[in-house]
């Protein structure tokens, strides 16, 4: 929910879009964002540091894209770890990776507390709507 808000609020800036179409899945922590410019941003709580995870990574994608979107880079992860090596080599087969790393510094990045305040909005009401139904 943390990276969708952040994400969110980095592409306002360009007038981009991100929608969270899925709840958080429990088998990996993840959760599936799309835009209106047609990338989708998977969100997995893993470490990837070897390239047989990646390629087990790349497959679990190529089940839940197709070909196409991901011939044309058009699927980013937001993971936890990733190393050097390995994000150059997902890079290779046209998929790019966020580690949290980089994502706290994009949100390091926001110098307008109104920025600041609207993460911490999208986050609240996020959180609301995830677990509304085991709040009562």
């Amino acid at each position: 929910i943390f990276s969708f808000a952040v994400i969110k609020i980095h592409l306002e800036r360009f007038a981009c879009k991100i929608y969270r179409d899925t709840r958080t899945a429990a088998h990996d922590k993840g959760v599936d964002l799309s835009t209106n410019f047609g990338v989708v941003y998977q969100v997995k709580k893993l470490r990837v540091h070897t390239e047989t995870e990646a390629d087990r990574l790349y497959a679990e994608l190529k089940l839940n894209f197709d070909n196409e979107r991901l011939q044309d880079g058009n699927v980013i992860l937001v993971i936890d770890d990733i190393s050097k090596d390995v994000k150059k080599y997902l890079i290779d087969m046209k998929v790019q990776s966020i580690s949290k790393a980089d994502l706290l510094k994009m949100a390091a990045s926001f110098d307008d507390p109104e920025d600041r305040q609207k993460i911490l909005r999208i986050v609240y009401e996020e959180f609301r709507r995830e677990y509304s139904s085991t709040i009562r």
